[in-house]
């Protein structure tokens, strides 16, 4: 038993000293790409004002647009009733058309990504020129869209 004792005492010396300064070393290194990790993500101020309007057109689009209720929270859409707006070539194409079909639905059928969609099943959300901006933003950004922005202004003119 005493041999065993000490074999166990050996072997976690010897495990204890292969960690060493590595340990710490390591616990170093970790520090330093979690700082360089935060410097890189600290947004500019433009960015957090950014984020801040998409995150109040998703909050629309989840909430009292119920754009998500035929959309869904993926933006994937179900064929063959409501479109996707992921990745939406009809979308993507004319932001004018989409604050119109955001304001005022949509009556007419659509092709989106190659998928006829019938139309006239959008509902119609009475919603401010700021709710329309921020929300049209929101999908033009989301699920891999890239689709710039647009103004209050505009919003604005799409109503004339």
């Amino acid at each position: 038993m005493k041999k065993l004792s000490i074999l166990f005492t050996a072997l976690s010396l010897l495990f204890l000293m292969s960690c060493g300064g590595e340990g710490t070393k390591k616990a170093d290194d970790s520090t330093a790409v979690k700082e360089e990790a935060q410097e890189q993500a600290a947004p500019e101020a433009n960015d957090v004002a950014e984020a801040a309007d998409y995150s109040a057109g998703e909050a629309i689009y989840t909430g009292k647009g119920i754009c998500s209720t035929c959309h869904q929270l993926t933006g994937e859409g179900v064929a063959p009733a409501f479109p996707p707006l992921a990745n939406a070539d009809y979308l993507l194409a004319d932001k004018t058309r989409a604050i119109k079909q955001t304001i005022y639905g949509s009556k007419t059928p659509i092709t989106v990504n190659g998928v006829e969609y019938p139309g006239g099943a959008m509902t119609v959300v009475d919603l401010t020129d700021q709710e329309v901006a921020d929300v049209v933003n929101y999908i033009l950004n989301s699920w891999g869209n890239n689709g710039g922005t647009v103004t209050v202004d505009d919003v604005k003119a799409a109503r004339e």
